[in-house]
């Protein structure tokens, strides 16, 4: 099949933004560890916008587990709207840690202009653009040029930045045997994308879905979020994404034979997220797809299982799934007959003239 797209390219040869990403972060340790320690942060927040945003999601609940620290991740317009939320009870040693691919979104400049208001020189910024205006306004960044797409979509950067942010939380919590693991991550990319690539092609193209669901949970959910962002700016195709087993409660009632259901499995959800996927595929005739770290993995008996074969925790797992998202937004936005190189009414950044509103809470 070829491929006319430049987007597939960004997709299957990221291995390069990877290895990027490994160099950068390892080479930065004792820099990265210099300016925590110094910080002594009483909470760390991540902060972006969707994609980037998604990072943060998955890597904090890494760090909040192995760091000892409260650690959250929120959208840069909450920060901007809703100050008070977030701000009232950081005591004074909060650390920002920024995600963003171009350093140019309007409302990321903005959230970061209002927390060094409030807490100067604690801005630590992951990024695939060394030369943006965010990139002038923090103290410390990790930059990632490899992964930055000529493309729309945040697929190489968005895993590279994704790495990233996990070997930092690993850095800054002396966790050898996660280093470890994310260090070798690039020389598993390959094997991940050719291993996944007939299967995501065969059920891309099976038959029209009507909708698509991602179910994720726990580290995974950021990632599944971020699979939904990619369907439906690839595809232009609609997406919803829960957990799992909240999927039950509303979601189901839109599941039906013409569903593609899209599972990122766990360790620690074995059985509770085979038995959800199970009865989608028994109960509705959904087209299911259960991603796993291994073979022979207890999914529920899905339409498709598709493993990555990488040993890793499902802290870091979500790092050996994110590419398979890709893939899946790819080879379904062929199907449609989309161009998955660009989206309607989007663009590589959001720009917004002028300077933010103030609310009626924020005087």
């Amino acid at each position: 099949m070829s491929h006319p797209y430049r987007s597939y390219y960004e997709i299957t040869e990221q291995r390069t933004a990877w290895q990027e990403a490994v160099e950068v972060v390892s080479a930065a340790a004792k820099r990265i560890q210099s300016f925590f320690a110094q910080a002594e942060p009483s909470e760390i927040i991540f902060a972006g916008c969707t994609s980037p945003f998604f990072v943060g999601e998955s890597a904090a609940v890494y760090w909040q587990s192995s760091l000892g620290t409260r650690v959250r991740a929120v959208a840069c317009s909450e920060l901007l709207q809703f100050p008070a939320a977030y701000y009232a009870s950081l005591r004074g040693r909060p650390v920002l840690v920024v995600v963003s691919r171009s350093g140019k979104t309007t409302e990321t400049l903005w959230a970061v202009d209002s927390f060094v208001q409030r807490y100067p020189g604690r801005v630590f910024l992951i990024s695939c653009a060394p030369d943006s205006p965010l990139a002038q306004k923090v103290e410390q960044a990790i930059m990632l040029p490899a992964g930055f797409e000529r493309t729309l979509a945040q697929t190489s950067s968005f895993s590279a930045m994704l790495l990233a942010a996990y070997m930092v939380g690993a850095v800054l919590a002396r966790d050898a045997e996660t280093l470890g693991l994310l260090q070798s991550a690039p020389a598993a990319c390959d094997r991940i994308l050719a291993r996944a690539e007939p299967l995501v092609q065969a059920t891309m193209q099976r038959r029209p879905y009507q909708n698509t669901f991602y179910f994720g949970a726990g580290p995974t959910f950021g990632i599944a979020r971020d699979g939904q962002l990619k369907m439906m700016e690839m595809s232009l195709s609609d997406t919803m994404c829960y957990t799992f087993m909240e999927s039950r409660h509303g979601p189901r009632s839109l599941i039906t034979e013409d569903s593609l259901v899209i599972g990122l499995c766990t360790r620690a959800g074995l059985g509770l997220e085979a038995d959800v996927m199970a009865e989608y595929t028994r109960e509705h005739g959904a087209t299911t797809v259960a991603i796993t770290p291994a073979q022979n993995w207890d999914a529920g008996q899905p339409t498709c299982t598709i493993p990555v074969d990488c040993d890793w925790p499902d802290h870091i797992i979500g790092l050996a799934y994110a590419p398979v998202m890709q893939l899946m937004a790819y080879y379904r936005a062929v199907a449609k007959g989309v161009n998955p190189d660009s989206s309607r009414n989007l663009t590589q950044h959001v720009a917004i003239d002028g300077s933010p509103r103030r609310g009626y809470d924020q005087e």
